[in-house]
């Protein structure tokens, strides 16, 4: 999925592919859904979650977030990653694989420092 730019009040417009049309050309729909995930630290709309301890697997609370990798100055780019329905997703830059748990709430996570809070966006 790609990120789109929020809108007032955290609506997101997502793109829907429908079957592509005779001429070959894609045909897409525009629909709006509020977003239901918290406000994020940093003011990026997601949360961002880091790996400085190197752990193969972080728990999370959330299916929509950004992986920045280690804490600034040695981060790789905040990337934004939606696991959808599946339970675990690999961070493409890094490979740190990050697992969804229903029973962390969004600001939780697994170990609980990898939570990243952007000092500088506040």
């Amino acid at each position: 999925m790609i990120e789109t730019a929020d809108a007032a009040e955290h609506e997101d417009i997502m793109f829907t592919e429908i079957n592509p049309t005779p001429d070959r050309r894609r045909q897409t729909v525009q629909t709006s859904r509020q977003s239901q995930r918290p406000e994020s630290m940093s003011g990026s709309g997601y949360l961002k979650f880091r790996n400085d301890r190197g752990v193969p697997e972080i728990r999370i609370g959330v299916r929509e977030f950004k992986c920045i990798g280690e804490s600034p100055p040695q981060d790789h780019p905040h990337i934004y990653i939606d696991m959808g329905q599946t339970d675990t997703i690999l961070c493409p830059y890094c490979g740190t694989r990050f697992r969804f748990d229903p029973r962390l709430t969004p600001l939780d996570a697994e170990p609980p420092d990898s939570l990243f809070a952007d000092q500088s966006a506040a």
